[in-house]
């Protein structure tokens, strides 16, 4: 498609991306560009975090049912403790009675099981840091659309190679990450053309949103489409992924003058702040020695590991601690992600009017959000901890209410403030955030398979724990070096630093 040449307002001796917001019209929200590509987004998240997902439930489905704790147990204290389990909570589901759903066929390993839940992170783990150098530097439509078309193809091929060998799913679930990957820093990156200074935080926690929907709906969707074979749930899915796919050929677009439905008001007011692409060099020096990159890296980490923990294993968690049926474990599976979903509410709400603010510490701010968000996070985690088998409502309620706080420190706190401190290079500083935090994606499934052995719940206690160990790292971490001030090198058009910064916060550092 041929670029759309489209007229710029002059004003005497400002150019073109000098001109001030205050000069520029904002433009009606509804029904513009912007708002079509935050909404496209939003539906790329819950594609992808069903397609990511699904296996995490339906898995349950496909194995032949393990035994039970009881049969489980090498020793006599293992042996006594899940009789008395048992006893007190009934014993775990096996694939009878209420879970006559269940019509696992493969003969798996309680281990294989556990392991085939990380092979997608070491595809993730490879095409990260290509995949954000590549949107920053070419735009990121391609990529934003293919990862999601592509890798609905791939994801509908599993029950085929699933039944044939273990290590044909192993390979396809790789192959299906390395595509995914591609991804999650071409929407970031996007956003960085597609959303003003003073709606990217808004925008970003919408289109995040889809992270809390998806989950929110796959678990219950997986355990429907289970009682329909199990096969259903990878073709259903996979098949509305690819139709979204294809419908986004023709609604994102990677640069203001490809998009044919872009009106002047939108072009001017979008331009005026636009972080152009450039060919210059990666300030890798700069880049590597900046305490607040550094910061959001390590933050991410800590953040994402309790995310990967949430979202690989709850399903099993509430089957086996707290000794649920399956069709309820696709319930209340979604209850953090419930949280999720009412904290993108309040976030969206907020920060576009809090950011506003023309006496506003960003920095400051979103250091305390994070912070306190975190340490509600863990007092929830422990009063999990505390609760037994028995108290399944109080779980459910504050795994809802852990699904909030770490949320809203997520899309109201550190993830947005990379857009801030480095824009221009906003798409390959979250790859490599994403590639490094990924890591726990496959080594967390690994470790708690070796903790959590026999599935009770003193095991998966230990497992909390680790959650709370990563949360406080996390607070320590952002809530001392965090940023949302512009970096001086974090626009390759040094013109454009003083009118593009998106706070109030005029300091530039390093």
């Amino acid at each position: 498609m041929a670029k759309r040449e489209i007229p710029i307002t002059s004003f005497d001796g400002i150019a073109e991306n000098e001109m001030p917001d205050s000069m520029v019209k904002t433009p009606r929200l509804w029904g513009s560009a912007r708002l079509c590509y935050t909404i496209c987004a939003f539906l790329a998240m819950v594609v992808q975090l069903c397609l990511r997902n699904t296996l995490n439930f339906v898995i349950l489905c496909m194995v032949k049912p393990q035994p039970t704790t009881f049969e489980n147990a090498t020793t006599f204290h293992e042996e006594l403790a899940a009789a008395e389990a048992d006893s007190y909570c009934g014993a775990i589901d096996t694939g009878t009675d209420s879970s006559k759903q269940r019509t696992g066929d493969l003969s798996w390993t309680r281990n294989q099981e556990f392991a085939l839940l990380g092979t997608f992170y070491y595809g993730y783990l490879v095409t990260l840091p290509i995949a954000g150098r590549l949107a920053d530097r070419f735009g990121g439509k391609l990529l934003f659309v293919h990862s999601i078309t592509v890798q609905a193809l791939v994801f509908m091929t599993l029950p085929f190679f699933a039944r044939r060998s273990y290590e044909g799913a192993v390979v396809v679930r790789i192959i299906q990450g390395l595509i995914a990957g591609c991804g999650n820093p071409a929407l970031y990156q996007l956003f960085s053309t597609w959303a003003h200074p003073t709606e990217r935080t808004a925008f970003l926690s919408f289109a995040y949103g889809g992270f809390s929907v998806g989950a929110l709906l796959v678990f219950p969707i997986s355990s429907f489409l289970c009682k329909l074979g199990w096969e259903t749930a990878f073709y259903v899915v996979g098949g509305v992924s690819l139709v979204f796919g294809i419908c986004c050929q023709w609604l994102v677009y990677s640069n203001l003058e490809d998009h044919p439905r872009l009106s002047k008001d939108e072009y001017e007011y979008l331009k005026c702040s636009r972080v152009e692409k450039t060919s210059n060099k990666v300030p890798w020096k700069a880049i590597l020695t900046s305490v607040p990159v550094y910061a959001f890296i390590f933050t991410h980490i800590f953040n994402t590991y309790g995310i990967m923990v949430f979202t690989l294993l709850i399903p099993r968690f509430f089957k086996e601690a707290m000794r649920l049926p399956l069709d309820q474990v696709g319930i209340l599976s979604s209850a953090p992600f419930f949280g999720a979903f009412i904290s993108k509410g309040i976030t969206i709400a907020s920060c576009s009017i809090i950011e506003k603010r023309e006496n506003l510490n960003l920095t400051q701010f979103r250091r305390i959000v994070y912070v306190l968000c975190n340490l509600c996070t863990i007092l929830f985690i422990t009063g999990i901890v505390f609760s037994d088998c028995k108290q399944r409502i109080l779980v459910t309620v504050f795994a809802t209410c852990i699904g909030a706080s770490a949320d809203l420190s997520f899309s109201g706190a550190y993830w947005p403030s990379l857009l801030y401190v480095a824009p221009t290079y906003a798409g390959l500083i979250s790859g490599i955030a994403n590639c490094l935090a990924t890591v726990s994606g496959f080594l967390a499934p690994l470790g708690i398979s070796a903790i959590v052995r026999h599935g009770t719940k003193m095991e998966w206690n230990s497992v909390m724990s680790t959650l709370i160990a990563s949360y406080l790292l996390g607070a320590a971490t952002y809530g001392l070096f965090g940023s949302s001030k512009l970096a001086k090198w974090g626009k390759a058009d040094k013109s454009q630093e003083n009118n593009n910064e998106p706070s109030n916060e005029n300091t530039i550092e390093a």
